[in-house]
């Protein structure tokens, strides 16, 4: 039997694993990047910048702080796009930005959609998502007012927000798993008030 030899086999082993094909669906979210950040980065590089350096708020609530971007006019300012953007940082008093991203999420408008690898926008139908992300590990509604919103948990974790069968935002990052809780209260506030509808 001829032998091979092992420089020859090792090419070969490389030109096979370059022609497998990619699946985004596979990476974790920290392979996501969205107009070059993404969840753990330190959001003290991304709030130098426009247009992440006019947040509307910036609020501490349940141990993380919460700075938030309006679609619709929120203190005389609005997020480009028509979309509304959302960051949950590490809390910290003294040093309030300069945070690693623990989760961030986005609703509505077309920021994102060349900005990204992520393989999911605003009104793509919900079947979409499950093909791309694979079977959901569990679904709950969130609610503020007239509003109430389904979130879907798929692996990662990757939470996609639908109104119907047709999504309306994300969140990427690990979120909690009460509905109720203040953080995807704060979520709900800025769909009702300051996203818009349809």
């Amino acid at each position: 039997m001829k032998k091979r030899n092992p420089q020859s086999l090792l090419l070969t082993i490389i030109l096979a694993c370059a022609m497998l094909p990619v699946h985004l669906h596979a990476q974790t979210n920290d392979g996501y990047v969205f107009d070059e950040f993404k969840v753990g980065d330190n959001f003290s590089e991304v709030v130098q910048r426009a247009p992440y350096n006019q947040p509307c708020d910036s609020d501490p609530i349940d141990n993380r702080r919460f700075i938030v971007y309006g679609a619709l006019p929120c203190r005389d300012r609005s997020f480009p796009d028509e979309t509304t953007v959302m960051f949950y940082l590490k809390n910290s008093e003294k040093d309030s930005y300069n945070q690693p991203i623990e989760a961030f999420g986005f609703l509505h408008g077309s920021y994102f959609n060349d900005k990204t690898n992520f393989p999911l926008k605003p009104g793509d139908e919900l079947g979409l998502a499950r093909k791309e992300l694979g079977k959901e590990k569990k679904s709950f509604d969130i609610s503020r007012k007239e509003y109430t919103l389904k979130v879907h948990q798929f692996k990662a974790p990757v939470y996609v927000i639908c109104d119907q069968y047709i999504i309306v935002g994300f969140v990427l990052g690990i979120m909690p798993s009460d509905p109720d809780n203040e953080q995807w209260m704060g979520l709900m506030q800025m769909y009702q008030r300051y996203t818009p509808k349809g």
